[in-house]
């Protein structure tokens, strides 16, 4: 990386510039609704721990996004943000 930070100034000005930077992909609707999907599929395995018919819908949830993404990525009406 090769930064020169021999302040705490200059550490936080750095931190300050990446946050900058990579508020665009924090704020990304993708980004948030994967989280989103990953909170279901830990959710959905706790309820199939527990015994609960609710895990399957998290679970349908969060594959039947995961399909719906890529197919739309496909028909080029996402953009792929990662590549």
């Amino acid at each position: 990386m090769g930064h020169d930070i021999k302040t705490l100034k200059d550490a936080l000005d750095l931190l300050r510039r990446v946050w900058q930077e990579a508020s665009a992909f924090f704020l990304s609707i993708e980004v948030w609704l994967m989280v989103l999907v990953a909170g279901s599929v830990v959710g959905g395995a706790f309820l199939a721990v527990m015994g609960d018919g609710w895990s399957l819908a998290a679970f349908a949830f969060a594959f039947g996004y995961i399909a719906a993404r890529t197919v739309l990525h496909v028909k080029r009406i996402l953009a792929w943000p990662f590549i």
